[in-house]
Order: structure tokens, then sequence, then C-alpha cells
């Protein structure tokens, strides 16, 4: 004889015992798996339990979802965790460039500096050319990666002549990024 406890089999979970997922969903389906909860499922897919909960109305109590349970998960769209504070134009003494009806006056060697809210990883200076409306023509002037101390990024920029446009930059922070206003620029000599 077996010194083994029996437990009672717990009933299965029938099709007709799972709450249906919802009728829309602005985002995807997922399919509800072992050992899952909203909470491992939200950090899965970036949503709060609350933002799963709020589109997924057949789900009465967080604590109880069934495997083969089919929920919504929302497209959520990351609020940045930091912004971009200014983006300023500065001679290499340190000196700030003037500004005439509403373009920084460049000259040969400008250091760009942005300063952001927090540290960030990466920043990226872009040049987008007036005129052209569209990022895809935008060209890289430069890339720093901070120290992990400071909210501030820069480069030294050796500014062609004739150079007219919109300079901005992009930061990021692990997968999140932020950008900045454009400010128009130009160098006549």
């Amino acid at each position: 004889m077996s010194n083994k406890k029996r437990t009672r089999p717990l009933a299965p979970m029938t099709r007709q015992n799972i709450p249906s997922p919802p009728e829309s969903c602005e985002g995807q389906f997922y399919t509800v798996r072992a050992a899952d909860t909203l909470f491992l499922i939200g950090r899965r897919f970036g949503a709060t339990v609350q933002q799963i909960l709020a589109a997924n109305p057949q789900i009465t109590n967080p604590d109880l979802i069934f495997i083969g349970q089919v929920i919504c998960i929302p497209i959520v769209t990351p609020e940045p965790q930091f912004r971009v504070l200014s983006l300023r134009f500065l001679t290499e003494a340190g000196q700030k460039l003037p500004t005439v009806d509403g373009a920084v006056q460049l000259i040969g060697r400008v250091i760009v500096r942005a300063t952001f809210t927090r540290p960030v990883s990466r920043a990226f200076f872009f040049l987008e050319p007036t005129g052209t409306e569209t990022c895809e023509l935008a060209r890289l002037i430069g890339v720093d990666c901070p120290s992990a101390v400071t909210g501030v990024a820069e480069i030294l920029w050796v500014v062609p002549s004739g150079t007219l446009g919109r300079v901005f930059v992009v930061a990021c922070i692990d997968s999140i990024c932020a950008k900045s206003d454009e400010v128009l620029v130009i160098r006549n000599d």
C-alpha cells in the first residue's frame, strides 16, 4: 500500500468556462499559457496590468486568468522617460553663436550641445536640409556617447560652407528615444 496522499484532480477547464475574448482589440490577441499572470504578460509586452484590464472587460478578477484564455494586449506607446531640454550652438571657446531672423549663424567649427532631463546612452545629431520637409534627407553630423552621470551630449561639428537646414538631436536610453525641436541654422561664407 502506498503512503502517497491522493488528491482529487481539478475538473478540467472547458471552453465553455473560459471567458471569451473582447469583441474588438486595439492591439493583438494573446493566448494565456501555464504560469502566466497579467503582470508577467504585461511585462513581456510593455503594458501595465491596468492597461490590459481596460482592454479586457471580460476579466473580472485580475488574479484569475485561464490557460487557453484569449486576451487583448493593447498597443502601448511608451512615453519617453526623459526629454531634450535644450540644443545650443557654441564657439570652441564656449560662446553662444548669434541668431539672425530665427537662424543660428554658424562658423567653420561649432560645438553643438544638447542637454536632457537625465543622462542618456547615446545622442545622434542630424542636419536636415531646408526645403525638404522629410527626415529621409537628414544626415548624421555626429554621435556622442555621454558619461552616465551627466545629462549633456555634444559634438564638434566642422560646418561646410553654404550649410542651410534644421539641426536636431535624437537621444536614447536603452530602447526609448526622444527627439529635440529643430533649430534653423545657416553658414553664409
